[in-house]
């Protein structure tokens, strides 16, 4: 025979689902008979593991039973005289309990950290759905094994600041979430006292999910836009689709990339030094030259002759991306072949004859009937 409580029929059974009341009883068959503890629940009541699982959270909740562990699923059944801690409160906080419960499900409070919970509502002013709010929000910040301390802590900040009503605490944390979504990091790297936009934030998580960059990179990113005035989530857009075209996707490449455009930088100011052109060569001029280096396979030495040779032209710089894309449809790319082609006599074009002007002058055609009316017969008599 297996007892049970008259309190089950009166105060737990009533408001139960039908499968719920199945999984308790055969659970609590098997708490008195030890031989049957071995029955496959699920084979028993037809159930599945999940909705067992679902059943014994719900007992939990109203106190009926405590879950030791979630992976194997045990479970321990309380008398239903001594109820669990976590129901052993006034009456007025009982959905507040099971909805506790619920949160932080399979873990079950002690009296000390029940007290704390009492102390959230009674001590710093919280309404219940505001604790809740809090309680789920400090799980987000710690995980389920979030520390009592720790959430009347949050508590005492939340009442500190009016955060009191479950409106205010749906707002906060909200709030809460966007300052701390990357894309207020991007605006606080560029020195923006503001939250940021919808907007913002959709690009910012594009940036994570489909082109796969982490904060680090889009931080870093962000970071060197030293040569924009007024940096802007677009602007910064362009640049990591960019860098995402070019593979290169995290700090170390990055780097590497840096130290690249550096190093063509400082190779085209030579140019130009050796050009006799004053000021700073632009991007296009920079990439240029970086190309027919890299793609082009024409040594650095061969530019730099290159440039010698073209310096004092009237259009230097043409010149020499001229000469440059010559040597390279002609697969000349060392410093000696530069220098034989240098050597070779340039082709002279043909010289044109000059027309005879006496010749220029405009000609008419004159038909038969023309020519004759024009002809004098000398042996004709006047």
């Amino acid at each position: 025979m297996t007892p049970v409580d008259n309190l089950f029929f009166l105060e737990y059974m009533p408001d139960a689902d039908g499968m719920f009341v199945k999984v308790y009883l055969f659970g609590l068959m098997q708490c008195y008979h030890p031989s049957l503890s071995d029955t496959d629940m699920t084979d028993a009541l037809g159930m599945s593991d999940a909705q067992i699982r679902c059943a014994f959270v719900y007992w939990q909740a109203k106190g009926l039973v405590r879950i030791r562990s979630d992976e194997p699923l045990t479970v321990e059944y309380l008398l239903t005289e001594q109820p669990a801690v976590t129901t052993a409160a006034p009456v007025k906080y009982r959905r507040f309990i099971e909805s506790l419960n619920a949160l932080l499900s399979p873990r079950s409070l002690d009296l000390r950290e029940m007290k704390a919970m009492y102390d959230c509502i009674e001590l710093y002013g919280l309404e219940e759905g505001a604790v809740l709010s809090l309680v789920a929000y400090c799980i987000e910040m710690k995980g389920k094994r979030v520390s009592a301390n720790y959430i009347l802590t949050v508590a005492q900040e939340w009442s500190e600041k009016g955060v009191r009503t479950q409106e205010a605490a749906e707002q906060y944390v909200a709030d809460c979430r966007v300052q701390k979504h990357g894309a207020a990091e991007v605006l606080r790297r560029w020195n923006k006292r503001r939250p940021p936009t919808v907007d913002e934030m959709a690009l910012y998580d594009r940036w994570t999910s489909e082109l796969g960059f982490d904060a680090e990179t889009i931080l870093a990113a962000a970071a060197r836009m030293t040569d924009v005035a007024s940096p802007t989530f677009a602007i910064l857009n362009d640049r990591l689709a960019e860098m995402k075209e070019n593979k290169v996707t995290d700090v170390q490449a990055m780097d590497a990339a840096a130290e690249r455009e550096n190093a063509d930088r400082a190779f085209a100011r030579e140019v130009y030094a050796r050009l006799g052109k004053i000021g700073a060569p632009d991007k296009t001029t920079v990439a240029q030259l970086a190309m027919f280096r890299s793609e082009k396979g024409i040594s650095r030495e061969a530019i730099l002759l290159a440039a010698d040779e073209c310096a004092g032209a009237e259009r230097a710089l043409g010149l020499l991306k001229k000469m440059l894309s010559d040597w390279a449809d002609a697969q000349i790319g060392t410093v000696e072949q530069a220098m034989d082609a240098l050597r070779k006599p340039k082709a002279q074009p043909a010289k044109k004859k000059k027309k005879n002007a006496a010749l220029l002058y405009q000609q008419t055609p004159i038909s038969e009937k023309d020519f004759n009316q024009l002809v004098v017969d000398l042996n004709e008599d006047v």
